[in-house]
């Protein structure tokens, strides 16, 4: 009983990262690893840093099992999030009928569409912010998570977060700024391959951000200790970036692109699956002309059929890592664009098919009308799966690289 209430508190001193965990796998659709982790004594009603559970994740993606299955181990089908949105809310929301149905069977309510709303206004929405007092620094350590800003890891309420300082004016004349919108737009994205983003802090001159923390260090450091990876590792790990990025392009009404995606904002959760990490740096880049509001929001959309189209850009760099990760980085450089560059991939060591080095030719060709979606990609890696004779599930994945090394 202790080590359940211990769980449900999810500012306690509990270790986040196991909830992390086991929340993904209620993302991903894992029912095996799920079901594990419910034996072993996990309680269903664990909540993430937004009061998020379970249900409300599996709800969201989709997937009726895992809600079945979290229903046998007598989940509470009407916890709220930070939103005050129930599982139902989220079924509903992302359109899953059958879900619904399932939760409506079993007392689940959707207490915002089935009751009024209050009107927020959006001064409202600093409630997401952090306070700076709550942020606890004495056992604080630098880590690395990306390119924009210094990151530490502090505690916060009682667990481990990550505090980026990002300084205002880095590039002029444009100002580093995230807007009231964007914060909470943050806040709310949800996928088991991009880094949570919790909140943020404006402090004078500096942009203060607030993160999860991933003790597994990031793509660049797993790359540089092993040289180059074997084939297993390296499509699970494009299969992992692809579709957080993909959950980020699909973004509506308006794709969220990356712009910055390398090995160094590529991050390894406690699974051993890739994060992505610093996709609100866009965001943050708001002109001083005031009448130019979210214009890089934008700027996204109108660039979606021209040559600096960021979708486009966002899959070159998807590509080149995916070759870095095969072929290891080549020695012309330590941080490479390939748009900046004139770079042909040159497949001398890896033990790839015809179609994988296809794939990361089109990725990075300077024709962009050969670089695919990252749906696309998902297709074709999930397809290299199966002629490998492996599932994409990505525990069956992990099953077969442990016993390939």
């Amino acid at each position: 009983m202790m080590k359940k209430m211990k769980e449900r508190n999810s500012f306690g001193d509990f270790d986040m990262q196991m909830i992390g965990k086991f929340l993904s796998f209620a993302s991903r659709g894992d029912r095996v690893g799920l079901n594990l982790m419910l034996i072993k004594g996990t309680s269903p009603d664990v909540q993430d840093y937004d009061n998020r559970t379970a249900l409300h994740l599996a709800a969201s993606e989709g997937h009726a099992s895992i809600i079945e299955l979290l229903l046998h181990y007598k989940a509470n089908v009407n916890l709220k999030d930070r939103w005050q949105r129930t599982p139902l809310t989220d079924a509903r929301l992302y359109g899953h009928r059958d879900i619904c149905r399932i939760l409506e069977v079993n007392g689940g309510k959707d207490f915002i569409h089935d009751q009024p709303l209050t009107i927020r206004h959006e001064q409202d929405s600093n409630e997401v912010n952090f306070d700076i007092s709550e942020l606890h620094t004495p056992d604080s350590s630098s880590v690395k998570q990306g390119d924009f800003g210094e990151s530490v890891k502090v505690k916060w309420r009682g667990t481990w977060v990550v505090k980026t300082v990002v300084k205002r004016h880095i590039f002029q004349p444009e100002k580093m700024i995230l807007s009231a919108k964007d914060n909470t737009l943050l806040r709310e994205l949800r996928h088991p391959n991009i880094l949570q983003f919790l909140g943020s802090i404006e402090q004078q001159e500096e942009m203060v951000l607030i993160t999860e923390y991933l003790s597994k260090g990031n793509l660049e450091d797993i790359i540089s200790k092993r040289d180059r990876l074997d084939l297993l590792t390296a499509l699970r790990y494009a299969h992992d970036i692809a579709r957080g990025m993909n959950y980020l392009h699909e973004h509506k009404p308006f794709p969220i692109v990356h712009y910055h995606l390398n090995t160094r904002n590529l991050l390894q959760d406690e699974g051993g699956h890739l994060k992505i990490g610093e996709y609100w740096v866009q965001m943050l880049y708001e002109r001083t002309n005031p009448h130019e509001d979210n214009c890089q929001r934008n700027d996204s959309a109108s660039m979606s059929n021209g040559p600096l189209d960021g979708t486009k850009k966002d899959i070159c760099s998807f590509g080149y890592i995916f070759y870095e990760m095969l072929e290891g980085r080549p020695s012309n450089s330590d941080t490479v664009d390939p748009e900046s560059i004139d770079f042909k991939p040159i497949f001398l060591v890896s033990r790839s098919s015809r179609r994988i080095k296809e794939l990361i030719e089109n990725c990075t060709s300077n024709d962009l009308s050969r670089r695919p979606s990252f749906d696309a990609v998902i297709t074709i890696l999930e397809e290299e799966f199966s002629l490998l004779g492996m599932a994409s599930c990505p525990v069956c994945v992990d099953s077969i690289i442990k016993h390939h090394p």
